[in-house]
């Protein structure tokens, strides 16, 4: 067989990265494996690396990828049959052999729904009739009020539309003739000369092709080339921002070869199967069949059933597994990351710690790993965040006071927890889970929690945010999902030991065996982690660069942490015995009388110590008695031949994601489930037939939607603001994924500014959907995009400059691209709106600052056209601005208000002492003015004549006068690195301990 593959993955990147050899530290060539190329087979190495040689598309002719990334398909096999791609003859040339293969895979992908699926899926058997009927009666149930209580109106689960003004179509050959404007390609001299209206030479910056004053520094083009302050710090963010790329990559190959390294990272066939152990308990169901515990309250026993619904379904090893913790140590499972030498935190290794320690290795103890280090990985932004709108503890410390060094741990919680009884007595776990956060400070005993862990805390707010979010988070990630599901195990084992349940002794027999069937821990001890963000700073003073400082500060974030349900608040059964009779439904659940917050909740066993990992201590919790829903929890349990038995409801739910449809069920629910499941971050679609679908009941299903349509509204936002002029590209904002926003920052005389090129002269073009339709169909598709960014929820962002417009368009995941704004793009028009100001005629200038800045037109003789005005100070602190506008009139503004923003996109000329003038000179000269328009040379002869009569210079002899290397007259302000990541400069660095 001759096996063909297919790139399927880099979509959002051009492609997937090509090395020349198979180690991940060999190097990488220079282009990209482009989605959609198809390759052969040459050789696949133990650790799932595949050498190729190309077949179709575009990349390296051969060479190294990964086929898989964090569980998520980067190709997938084509099989080809070798009859299929032979020669026809001995004379057949290799190019009809592509030919062929090419036709065979076409073929092959005819059939192919839009979404990517992985070889696994195509490969998959249709679910059977009985997997179709189970199914459909797990549809119907979907939205069923089984709480007994009256659901009401949920506001945040149906928004409020956004009314949209309606849209006015203008004359399509207005918006033809902007198309047709097209720049007309520059013509620089050799030399980067021009000669100016006085027919003086004047040097051109070679990055914006205007003329350079008194000061530049020499360009990339070598000797001869300058470029403006302004224009080399814009080259210099660009440098520092490929700079943190290839840091970031070198740090995200050397975190992949560790999770390798390690085994870190959550596999879906690592879920235990029911299938075996139900029937050694005297059930009988399929291999990955879902299993519920039925309550017999005259003999207090407890059988196992199969169930197909998910409320009910318990995990038989982890219950298995709490159990025995429960009956030996009074307790729930614990885990544990901690720090091998506690007086090196930035170096040590870590160590898992278990309680009990025969933990290790079981599937328990790997879901609380597993869930504990995803936790901290998405604390320190390694994953884009599951939920839309989320922000990191890095995001959120760098929104606040990100200078400060604190310390902190974080763990996961169980805010409530409850046994409910269905209607044929089967026993529904129920749980709400969260996280919880402190900050810790450093004492005599080491460290200790703060007394107040304040609410505007990094650490805390990310904890509320997640705990908010958390059933949406476990429906799209497994660990999550899964940690939640031996949450509920372990309800269940601390409800039938406090109860005094009778149970079989094999039930503690094979606990017994899974734990000696353990094979010992592999890795007991595993590097620290760690996650850097650069963070760069770029001054310029009086038109000079002055200092680059990147990072800042280099501080130590330890963040410690992990799971503590902490289930002993609740008292899931009373000690003595059962309660038989009904109570009536939603019995309020009886407090604790020990405190919440005593220092006994972060015992660990008989070591003293706060949970630094996963603490399944359910004693924080007392709940008086069984909550009895006997008029609303449908039966849930079936018996060894019922469909319960013979089917699981994962693969039809699957199919029914795959193909974008459920029929039967409200179009409402359908789109809520394709909303969650859909989603990019969502890794719970790889489970195959160990999927367990969500909860249909109302309760939880309208909490999912209310959280769902929150994404919606966020969504909603981003598009607006996007399609708006003030959006920047570079600081997108608060509303879009702190990716977009850079960390460069840009400071020009005290004042910080955006990296990015502002663009103030927008103007909002009107259009109709017969141009919208034009351009998506025969413009975009040949353009290139100057801008593409891609939102959590897989829709595209993109901004098009073509001719004088930009474009700006959006694309659902799934959808078609749609032309969002469209803008006209020209030089910005500044209002002199001037402060109250106080200023005398007699009032002495102190310093005169000549600006240039873009004006309207287009590049002549290899030079952009440009408007000269003038910046002075005076003695008293007031700022003057006098320049001659395109009607002739002559404009003398005192404390303008915008004056930073225009100053920010102009570039300084010169400087000069004016210390002879007063204002009341500057308001003669303005007195003079016409009104006739004039010519951007007249213009030019306006600043040049103020500038000579204010200061007695002129402009001649100072073009270029000095130009300088960045590296003779600047030097970094500070540099402190990690050397063994090869990076540059200061990075301020966060480190996850626990």
């Amino acid at each position: 067989m001759a096996m063909i593959w297919e790139v399927v993955g880099g979509a959002d990147k051009g492609g997937i990265i090509v090395r020349e050899g198979s180690d991940l530290g060999s190097s990488i060539f220079s282009s990209r494996l482009a989605t959609g190329a198809k390759v052969k087979e040459v050789e696949m190495a133990a650790d799932g690396r595949l050498c190729y040689e190309l077949v179709s598309g575009t990349g390296p002719t051969s060479g190294w990828v990964t086929v898989n990334l964090k569980g998520k398909d980067l190709l997938v096999k084509v099989e080809v049959k070798e009859a299929e791609v032979e020669p026809k003859s001995e004379a057949s040339t290799d190019a009809e052999q592509v030919e062929q293969i090419e036709q065979v895979v076409s073929e092959s992908n005819e059939s192919e729904s839009p979404k990517e699926v992985s070889s696994d899926e195509k490969n998959e058997k249709k679910p059977s009739g009985e997997e179709k009927e189970a199914f459909k009666q797990y549809l119907e149930k979907f939205g069923e009020n089984r709480s007994g209580g009256n659901p009401g109106y949920n506001r945040k689960s149906f928004p409020w539309a956004v009314n949209h003004a309606a849209k006015r179509a203008t004359p399509k050959e207005a918006i033809e003739a902007a198309l047709a404007a097209k720049p007309k390609p520059s013509t620089r001299r050799p030399a980067h000369n021009a000669v100016d209206s006085d027919g003086e030479e004047v040097p051109l910056c070679t990055r914006c092709l205007m003329p350079v004053g008194e000061f530049a520094y020499e360009g990339r083009q070598g000797r001869g080339s300058c470029v403006h302050a302004e224009c080399m710090a814009q080259i210099l963010v660009e440098d520092a921002q490929r700079q943190e790329d290839r840091r970031a990559g070198w740090e995200n190959e050397k975190k992949l070869r560790s999770r390798k390294e390690y085994d870190i990272g959550w596999r879906m066939d690592s879920v235990p199967k029911n299938g075996l152990l139900a029937a050694r308990l005297g059930c009988e169901t399929t291999s990955r069949g879902m299993c519920c515990l039925v309550l017999d309250e005259a003999s207090r026993t407890v059988k196992v059933a199969p169930t197909l619904e998910p409320a009910a379904a318990v995990n038989l090893e982890y219950l298995l597994l709490a159990l025995k913790v429960r009956k030996t140590a009074s307790r729930e499972p614990l885990f544990s990351l901690d720090p091998v030498d506690p007086q090196n935190l930035e170096k040590t290794p870590q160590k898992k710690v278990y309680e009990p320690s025969w933990l290790a290795g079981t599937s328990v103890g790997d879901v609380m790993f597993q869930a504990d280090y995803f936790l901290k990985e998405l604390a320190l932004g390694e994953y884009e965040m599951p939920v839309a709108g989320m922000l990191s503890v890095f995001d959120w410390s760098e929104l606040s006071d990100k200078e400060r060094t604190w310390a902190g741990r974080e763990w996961f919680v169980v805010r409530k927890a409850e046994v409910r009884l269905a209607q044929d007595k089967t026993l529904v776990p129920f749980v709400k889970m969260g996280v919880e956060a402190r900050e810790q400070v450093v004492t005599k005993k080491g460290l200790e929690d703060a007394p107040v862990t304040a609410s505007t805390h990094p650490l805390k707010k990310f904890a509320d945010s997640f705990s908010r979010h958390f059933d949406l988070i476990a429906e799209r990630k497994s660990v999550v999902f899964h940690l939640r599901e031996l949450a509920k195990a372990s309800v269940m084992a601390k409800y039938l030991v406090d109860s005094k349940a009778r149970l079989d002794p094999a039930w503690y027999k094979l606990a017994d065996e899974i734990v000696q069937s353990t094979p010992p821990e592999q890795y007991p001890e595993i590097p620290q982690l760690w996650n850097m963000r650069g963070n760069s700073r770029i001054q310029l003073k009086n038109g000079k660069l002055v200092d680059i400082i990147t990072g800042g500060q280099s501080s130590l974030q330890a963040i410690y942490g992990g799971v503590e349900f902490g289930l002993d608040r609740f008292e899931l059964a009373q000690r003595h015995a059962m309660q038989s009779q009904a109570r009536g439904p939603g019995m309020p659940l009886a407090q604790s009388s020990r405190p919440l917050f005593m220092p006994q909740r972060f015992q660990l066993g008989q070591r003293g110590e706060m949970p630094q990992g996963v603490d399944l201590n359910l004693d924080k919790f007392n709940l008086s008695r069984i909550e009895k829903f006997a008029g609303y929890l449908p039966a849930a349990a079936g018996t060894n031949d019922s469909l319960e038995a013979k089917v699981t409801l994962g693969k039809a739910f699957l199919k029914g994601l795959r193909e974008r449809k459920y029929p039967g069920l409200k179009a409402e629910y359908e789109d809520l489930l394709l909303k969650v499941y859909e989603s990019p971050e969502c890794d719970r679609s790889e489970e195959g037939d160990a999927f367990v679908p969500p909860d249909p009941s109302m309760e939880y299903t309208s909490k999912i939607r209310s959280l769902v349509n929150e994404e919606k509204l966020l969504f909603e936002r981003r598009q607006m603001h996007f399609f708006d002029k003030a959006f920047q590209v570079g600081n997108a904002g608060a509303e879009f994924p702190r990716s977009w926003t850079s960390r460069i920052q840009l400071e020009k005389d005290g004042t910080k500014t955006d990296v990015s090129n502002k663009k103030m002269g927008l103007i909002k073009v009107d259009f109709d959907d017969t141009f919208a339709m034009v351009l998506t169909h025969d413009i975009l598709p040949t353009a290139a995009p100057e801008f593409k960014k891609q939102t959590e929820d897989g829709s595209t962002f993109r901004i098009y400059q073509i001719g004088s417009l930009e474009v700006r368009t959006t694309q659902l995941k799934f959808g078609q691209e749609k032309v969002g704004a469209i803008f006209s793009s020209r030089a910005p028009e500044w209002q002199l709106k001037c402060n109250a100001s106080n200023a005398a005629q007699e009032e002495k200038l102190q310093e005169c600052k000549v600006f240039i800045e873009p004006a309207d037109g287009h590049l002549q003789s290899g030079k952009q056209p440009h408007h000269f005005y003038l910046v002075f100070k005076t003695v008293q602190e007031n700022v003057i601005v006098v320049e001659q506008l395109s009607n002739g009139s002559r404009a003398l503004a005192v404390n303008p208000q915008n004056l930073e923003d225009r100053n920010s996109l102009a570039k300084q000329l010169f400087t000069a002492d004016c210390s002879a003038a007063t204002i009341g000179a500057l308001s003669a000269i303005q007195a003079q003015g016409g009104n006739m328009p004039v010519s951007l040379s007249v213009r030019k002869q306006f600043a040049k004549m103020v500038f000579k009569q204010m200061t007695g210079q002129s402009f001649r002899g100072r073009w270029g006068g000095s130009v300088r290397r960045v590296g003779q007259s600047l030097k970094p302000a500070m540099s402190v690195g990690a050397p063994e990541l090869g990076m540059l400069g200061a990075k301020k660095q966060y480190n996850l301990l626990g």
